[in-house]
């Protein structure tokens, strides 16, 4: 069995104390995570959530979205606590945005399988700016042989078009969406996710669940747990 979770931290650069740290190591201890998929990762809480792991069974994977640091220099970090086989981070669409998107992608081992973990997060505001970089998605888990785990912040609500035009492409893969039903973004007044999770169709879901009792961002993490079929 996996437990996954993906979870938007919140860039909150200038307000940053290590209890928001904590807090962030302390889900993952406490619900035995091995596939932890974070978004808005700064430099600053980077540093410290990558020493903590250092005295811990886990290994973070990705790259930064820009090549010399500054405030919004994020990147979309994969934490496991699996063999990792090889990782890479993949550039996503962008312009006219000035924001760039990335994916990250880890191969790893489990159980004798070879799983590919996916992990990003979108463009905001602009729909064509996220309708390229949702075909640039697709296109890389076409040519992917794996089973896939994708997650992060899509910043698209499930009764968006986009989205569902994306979910259905995704189910002639094979590869289902886990319906959240509920909000992960907590100042959102409608009752619906845009920090998602799909899996391989030879994965079977046995949980899911919001964590709603972390005060350290302004998005619940979404943890679900899956079995082999």
């Amino acid at each position: 069995m996996l437990t996954i979770c993906t979870f938007n931290i919140q860039n909150d650069f200038n307000k940053y104390k290590k209890d928001k740290r904590d807090q962030i190591i302390e889900l993952l201890k406490d619900k035995k995570i091995d596939i932890y998929n974070l978004q808005e990762v700064y430099s600053k809480i980077d540093k410290d959530i990558t020493k903590s792991l250092n005295k811990l069974s886990y290994s973070i994977y990705g790259a930064y979205r820009f090549l010399l640091p500054n405030r919004f220099n994020e990147r979309t970090p994969i934490i496991t606590n699996k063999r990792v086989i090889k990782n890479k981070t993949y550039r996503l669409p962008f312009l006219p945005s000035i924001m760039r998107r990335i994916i990250t992608k880890v191969e790893i081992e489990d159980n004798g399988k070879i799983i590919s973990i996916y992990n990003t997060h979108l463009e905001v505001r602009k729909e064509k700016v996220k309708e390229r970089q949702l075909k640039r998605i697709i296109k890389l888990l076409k040519r992917d042989p794996n089973p896939i785990i994708l997650t992060g912040d899509f910043n698209l609500k499930t009764n968006k078009e986009i989205f569902n035009n994306f979910v259905a492409e995704l189910k002639k893969m094979g590869i289902k969406h886990i319906d959240i039903s509920d909000k992960t973004l907590k100042i959102s007044k409608y009752h619906r996710a845009i920090d998602h999770i799909f899996i391989s169709d030879c994965f079977k879901l046995i949980s899911k669940d919001r964590i709603t009792n972390l005060n350290t961002s302004d998005h619940y993490p979404v943890l679900v747990k899956v079995d082999y079929k």
